[in-house]
């Protein structure tokens, strides 16, 4: 599903996901005001919930304030954004202190559509960032979405790959390290399903680590990645012509 289609239907979604909160009457406040589109209410309510002592520690507050701040990014009015500054940034922060605070998981469970979302919207946050080649911002929506989706290993390898476009190579290093195994393993089971939401990230990123691997002459490397490429990827005529350049 595009971003497009996916903003279409995120308010049915997400009304959705309001109606079954509706059941806890803990949150039955934030609930309605969210229901009838009071999003900045209902945001303010949530923050009080997560300042009172016996909220805080709840995963219900943060996901509320995901909710509204993610409602109150898709508006145009300027005198909304200007009260609220950087919603998007801040739907994917409250998204990942929802599952922080979720000790049994059953929240991030029976929510995995909004987390699908937020995962998506957070991926296009990102390529916009590195369209405008802010590679901080990219780099750090990468990490915000591996807050609550820290088992990505689609956003794992993306983010090493804009840390090394950030010269911050340690920590590119120790990512890609944990992410790109995982990747070529999966990739050998024939039934392996690449998350449809986050794979795409992989072509673009493989190449360019390709690339930076021949720039600095670890020829054995850049092999290696770029015949793992060949797997991931066995009918790319590009994928093939860096292969064909690195065995010359």
């Amino acid at each position: 599903m595009t971003i497009r289609l996916l903003l279409v239907s995120a308010l049915c979604l997400i009304q959705s996901l309001a109606i079954s909160q509706v059941i806890n009457p803990e949150f039955d406040n934030v609930a309605k005001k969210f229901e009838q589109s009071k999003f900045e209410s209902a945001l303010e309510t949530a923050e009080a919930l997560m300042d009172n002592d016996k909220h805080r520690k709840k995963p219900e507050p943060y996901l509320w304030a995901s909710m509204c701040y993610y409602e109150i990014s898709k508006s145009d009015d300027e005198k909304l954004l200007e009260r609220w500054k950087n919603p998007m940034r801040n739907a994917l922060k409250y998204a990942g202190k929802a599952v922080s605070k979720d000790k049994n998981g059953n929240l991030v469970e029976n929510n995995a559509e909004y987390f699908a979302l937020m995962k998506e919207a957070g991926i296009a946050e990102a390529l916009q960032w590195e369209k405008e080649e802010n590679y901080r911002k990219s780099s750090y929506a990468y990490k915000q979405i591996l807050e609550f989706a820290p088992e990505d290993v689609y956003v794992q390898f993306a983010k090493g790959v804009t840390d090394i476009r950030l010269n911050a190579f340690f920590d590119a290093e120790r990512t890609i390290r944990e992410a790109f195994p995982i990747i070529e393993e999966s990739f050998r089971d024939l039934n392996y399903e690449p998350d449809p939401i986050s794979s795409p990230l992989l072509k673009p990123n493989v190449l360019y680590y390709i690339d930076h691997l021949i720039e600095n002459s670890y020829a054995d490397s850049a092999r290696k990645v770029t015949m793992a490429a060949r797997v991931f990827f066995p009918l790319d005529e590009e994928v093939k012509s860096k292969l064909q350049a690195i065995e010359q």
